[in-house]
């Protein structure tokens, strides 16, 4: 994989071992935030309750929609996550998906709001930005929970079932690529391991992770697409992009969607904990 250049102040990625950590990476002040407009909190449209599985997800798979039709299902639960980081002025760019669990949530990855003063989350198709809170974060499994009262009615994303995904599963990887904002990327791609550990690293800050039990994929990850969802050919998501690989036939990995769901559980079972310290 090709390092991802930007300007003086930005990091430069480097491969270590396996992976690289999606996440892009700006100089601060490269994203505008909007003033804060009151507005409904959010909540699930009837059609896509947070943990609501399709009825028969073998007889969905049996009938695979087409990758524009998987993003038409996915795309509206899927919001831009932006973190000011502590150390620098930088910024870091990322993805997320809408979830609910009692109230609406959002779903990252740990590495994109690692080290954040403050983050933001911003809907793709107006480009309003909003305030949000870090609820709390498992680190082991690099998972995330945010939440911002201000949003306006969003869809949550119909999740799937991870443990019923084989190898050769048709997916769809969707994410803010490069930062760039705007409409989310779509990246196809096939299922091309299960249960693989990788070594990752942002190759600025010298943050490494080890990640466990991913699902490896030929869908092309990218920095920016981190917290993304990675859904399957029913449009359910059974996974979260994570991280970029440095060549082969695996370009991409993600954290399968019951593990992140389990750590996302831990978290609203001790909010405002970090856990896997």
């Amino acid at each position: 994989m090709t390092p991802l250049e930007r300007g003086p102040h930005s990091r430069i990625f480097i491969p270590l071992l396996v992976a690289v950590l999606g996440i892009a990476i700006g100089v601060g002040g490269v994203v505008a935030l909007r003033p804060l407009e009151p507005t409904s909190a959010a909540r699930p449209t009837a059609s896509a309750a947070a943990e609501e599985r399709p009825a028969d997800q073998s007889a969905a798979l049996a009938r695979p929609l087409s990758n524009r039709a998987v993003y038409a299902r996915v795309e509206p639960s899927v919001v831009d996550v932006t973190a000011a980081l502590r150390s620098s002025d930088e910024t870091a760019s990322g993805t997320g998906f809408i979830i609910y669990l009692g109230a609406v949530y959002v779903l990252t990855n740990n590495h994109v709001i690692r080290d954040a003063t403050s983050v933001t989350v911003t809907i793709p198709a107006t480009g309003r930005t909003y305030q949000a809170r870090i609820v709390g974060t498992d680190t082991s499994a690099d998972i995330a929970v945010l939440q911002a009262s201000s949003l306006p009615v969003l869809t949550a994303a119909t999740l799937g079932d991870s443990a019923g995904v084989a190898v050769g599963s048709a997916v769809v990887a969707i994410g803010n690529r490069a930062g760039a904002g705007g409409l989310p990327a779509l990246a196809p791609g096939v299922i091309s391991g299960i249960g693989t550990t990788i070594e990752a690293s942002d190759g600025a800050s010298k943050f490494t992770e080890t990640l466990h039990g991913l699902l490896a994929t030929t869908a092309r990850i990218v920095p920016g697409d981190s917290g993304g969802p990675l859904a399957d050919a029913a449009g359910a998501v059974i996974g979260v992009d994570t991280a970029a690989g440095t060549g082969g036939a695996e370009p991409g990995y993600a954290i399968p969607i019951d593990a992140a769901m389990a750590a996302v559980r831990q978290i609203l079972a001790h909010a405002h904990a970090h856990l896997g310290i």
